[in-house]
C-alpha cells in the first residue's frame, strides 16, 4: 500500500471522534488485561511479553499525535 494512502486512511480513523474514542477504550481494556496477566505471571518470559505488549499498546494510544504530526 502506498504510504500516502495509508496515512490518509489513518487520518480518517484518528480524526473521527467517535471511532477514535472507541479505539482508545478498546486499547485501555487490552492494557488492563495485560496488566492483570502481568500481576499473575510466574515466569520471566511471560513478564517480558506482557511488558512488551503494554508498551506497544501505549504507543498505539498516541496514534493520533503520530499521524497528525503534533
Amino acid at each position: 500500500m502506498n504510504k500516502d494512502l495509508q496515512v490518509m486512511h489513518l487520518k480518517q480513523l484518528v480524526n473521527d471522534k467517535e471511532c477514535y474514542e472507541q479505539l482508545q477504550e478498546h486499547i485501555d481494556n487490552l492494557i488492563s488485561m495485560r496488566q492483570r496477566a502481568l500481576e499473575t505471571a510466574n515466569e520471566t518470559t511471560v513478564v517480558y511479553r506482557q511488558q512488551g505488549a503494554i508498551d506497544v499498546l501505549r504507543k498505539l494510544k498516541l496514534l493520533r499525535e503520530t499521524v497528525n504530526g503534533t
